[in-house]
């Protein structure tokens, strides 16, 4: 796996590369958004413009989704009822939240026991915001994020998380449908700061035909996995360039014969009590995982465009 994420990276085994397919219909996929409120620590108004931008593209798009806080966002001073009101807009517009830690540590640098504080620490606000608006699935904190989708260093680290995690009452959330977005979405955002709405434009049309072509390589190892398209989970970010474009991402995903439903019933399929050994440095998706337990070689993913990770590199 050649991109992971901006501290993840490491080569994946060398084979050869699931075919793409073609457009079908029956397929479904749940959508996650992790770093709420907003990524990449902007500033207040950044943040509350798009938090109404996401927010709105979400509704225009009826898609589910299921958001996963950092506390640590919400927490400055003077700002933190501000700050807590772009949280409070998710919840009002009925979307489930998930634990996504206090301050996105990595647990393969950051010892067991601290790691397991910032959970914690990332509970009370989105917990309480949760309970107030009712009873239902939705209104409890029952799935949990790894930051850089990273397990741990080891299995035995990897393992004495989950049954603590577990024990906690969470579910930890996957992800199958992993990806580079975060380059692009840092390239939009120099595109936004320096007024150029020409590179915006072309940014966003590169994003949506770069997240074609990694749907198609991880419909292609699912069907080497398991025989078929398992369900899948796609991870992206709250970010500007998704406060923009995510009604066009899904109805890419649309044109590939996806249907969008709750993270809930993605995760009741099967192929997700799949054996997963995998720990080490670089997150990646748990199709990836899987296949690495089972010792079976895959390709990387497809590669970002390399001039948008110039612009996002400068």
């Amino acid at each position: 796996m050649l991109v992971v994420t901006a501290a993840c990276a490491q080569p994946a085994p060398d084979s050869v590369s699931p075919a793409a397919s073609a457009p079908e219909a029956g397929r479904a996929m749940a959508v996650t958004i992790d770093d709420l409120p907003v990524g990449r620590g902007h500033n207040l108004a950044w943040m509350q413009n798009v938090t109404r931008g996401l927010l709105a593209q979400i509704e225009a798009s009826g898609v589910p989704v299921v958001g996963f806080v950092n506390q640590e966002k919400i927490d400055r001073e003077g700002e933190r009822e501000a700050r807590t009101a772009l949280l409070q807009g998710w919840v009002d517009a009925g979307h489930e939240l998930g634990n996504h830690t206090y301050s996105h540590p990595s647990l393969f640098s950051t010892p067991l026991a601290d790691f397991q504080d910032d959970v914690i620490r990332g509970e009370p606000l989105t917990r309480a915001l949760l309970r107030a608006r009712g009873s239902a699935p939705t209104d409890s904190l029952r799935y949990f994020r790894h930051p850089y989708l990273n397990v741990g260093p080891d299995l035995d680290t990897k393992r004495a998380f989950e049954a603590w995690i577990g024990a906690r009452g969470y579910q930890i959330a996957p992800v199958t449908h992993d990806n580079a977005e975060y380059i692009y979405a840092l390239a939009y955002d120099r595109a936004i700061e320096a007024e150029d709405a020409a590179l915006q434009a072309r940014i966003a049309d590169a994003y949506i035909a770069y997240m074609d072509t990694t749907a198609a390589y991880f419909e292609g190892l699912s069907r080497d996995l398991f025989g078929r398209e398992i369900p899948g989970v796609l991870l992206l970010h709250a970010n500007a360039l998704n406060a923009d474009h995510f009604n066009r991402l899904m109805d890419a995903f649309r044109a590939r014969g996806y249907a969008f439903v709750p993270l809930a019933e993605v995760l009741q399929d099967p192929a997700y009590a799949s054996e997963d050994t995998y720990t080490g440095r670089a997150g990646m998706s748990w199709l990836q995982r899987w296949a690495i337990t089972r010792d079976i070689p895959f390709t990387s993913e497809p590669l970002p465009d390399g001039w948008v990770q110039t612009v996002a590199y400068p």
